[in-house]
C-alpha cells in the first residue's frame, strides 16, 4: 500500500473539506467507469436514464481511469469559509494560471486506452476547458443539484464525527479509524488502498481530507508540489445511505413509510440523536422530531434523555421489522 509520512507538524495541520465539484467528478466516476462502483448500481440506473447529452463528455473524463484526473481539476480548497459549486468549477477550471496541458499530458500518461476529452483538450486546451464546464454544469444540474443538500448534510455529519473522535482521542484515532479496509494508520504513516508507489512525505504541509458519498469503493489522493496534500475518503454513511435509498422505495416502506424506514436504518447502524438525524437526512429538526414521535407511538423507536440530549434506538419490534424486510 502506497503512504503518506507524517512528521509532527503535519499532526496539527490536518482539516477537512467539503467540495461540491469534487463530488461531481466522483459521481461522474461513478457513471462513467464500466462497472458501478459498491453501492451505486440503482442510483446509476436511474441517473443514466436522465442525463443530456450535454453531460457526456464530463462522464468520459471521469470514467476514463479509475483512480486518476488531470490535477488541475482538484483546486486547492480555502483554509475557511464554505465553497460552492460554482467557485469551485470555477477555480479548477477558468483559472488562466492553471498548467492545464502539462497536467493532461500527465494523465495522458496512465491511460491505457486513448480518451478523445482528452486530445481535445491537449488540441485546444481554452476551447477544452469551456466546452468541460459547461459539460459539468449539465451533469450536476441533472443528477446532483436536487439531491445535494441531503448529500451536504451528510457529509457534514461525517466531518462532524471526525472532529469529535479528533477532539476526544486525539487526530491519530480518528485517521486510524478513517476508512477500515481502505486506510490503516501506523505511526508516522498512513497508508492507504492503491498500487504500490513510494512514500510520500507531507514534509509540515498537513493534509485534507475530503468526505465523499460517492467515492464508496476507493481512497483518491490529490500529491502536487503546488497544492496542500489531499485525500478523498468514503463518508462513513456513503454505502448504508444509497441503501437505505433502496429500502425506502423498497419493502420496508410499505409497513412504516420511506422517511421512517431511512431513519430505522440509520438508527439501526448506532443509537443517534435527534439533530444529528435531522442532518443525514437533510431535514429540519422538527420534521426528524415528528417522524420520531410516530415511530415512538408505533413501539419502534426508545429514547433516552440526558439533560437537554435525547438518544433514539430501535425497539426489539423494529429489529425483527428490519430482520424481515431487509435482512
Amino acid at each position: 500500500m502506497p503512504r503518506l509520512e507524517f512528521s509532527g507538524p503535519d499532526l496539527g495541520r490536518v482539516r477537512f473539506a467539503i467540495m461540491p465539484f469534487q463530488e461531481t467528478l466522483k459521481a461522474a466516476r461513478g457513471l462513467g467507469l464500466p462497472v458501478a462502483p459498491a453501492g451505486l448500481a440503482g442510483w446509476r440506473h436511474t441517473a443514466l436514464s436522465r442525463l443530456p447529452a450535454a453531460a457526456r463528455p464530463a462522464l468520459a473524463l471521469c470514467g476514463a481511469h479509475p483512480r486518476h484526473l488531470p490535477d488541475f481539476l482538484t483546486p486547492q480548497p480555502p483554509s475557511g469559509g464554505q465553497l460552492t459549486f460554482d467557485d469551485e468549477l470555477a477555480a479548477a477550471l477558468a483559472d488562466p494560471g492553471l498548467p492545464v496541458e502539462d497536467d493532461t499530458q500527465a494523465f495522458r500518461s496512465v491511460l491505457r486506452t486513448p480518451s478523445r476529452v482528452v486530445e481535445d483538450l491537449l488540441a485546444e486546451p481554452d476551447r477544452g476547458r469551456r466546452a468541460l464546464t459547461a459539460s459539468f454544469v449539465a451533469l450536476h444540474r441533472a443528477v446532483l443539484a436536487a439531491d445535494w443538500p441531503r448529500l451536504h448534510a451528510q457529509l457534514a455529519a461525517d466531518v462532524a464525527e471526525r472532529a469529535r473522535t479528533a477532539a476526544q482521542h486525539g487526530v491519530e484515532a480518528m485517521l486510524a479509524g478513517l476508512a477500515p479496509g481502505l486506510v490503516r494508520w501506523s505511526h508516522p504513516f498512513l497508508e492507504y488502498a492503491g498500487p504500490p508507489a513510494p512514500d510520500h512525505r507531507l514534509a509540515g504541509r498537513g493534509l485534507v481530507l475530503v468526505p465523499s458519498m460517492f467515492l464508496t469503493d476507493a481512497v483518491h489522493r490529490q500529491l502536487n508540489d503546488r497544492q496542500q496534500p489531499m485525500l478523498f475518503y468514503p463518508a462513513r454513511t456513503a454505502l448504508g445511505f444509497w441503501r437505505d435509498d433502496r429500502a425506502a422505495d423498497g419493502r420496508l416502506a410499505g409497513p412504516v413509510g420511506g422517511a421512517r424506514a431511512r431513519i430505522l436504518r440509520l438508527l439501526a447502524a448506532r443509537p443517534r440523536g435527534t439533530s444529528e438525524l435531522a442532518a443525514e437526512l437533510g431535514v429540519a429538526p422538527s420534521t426528524a422530531s415528528e417522524q420520531l414521535a410516530a415511530l415512538r407511538r408505533a413501539g419502534l423507536v426508545t429514547t433516552t434523555r440526558s439533560g437537554r440530549q435525547a438518544c433514539h434506538e430501535p425497539t426489539a419490534l423494529a429489529w425483527s421489522l428490519l430482520d424481515v424486510y431487509i435482512g
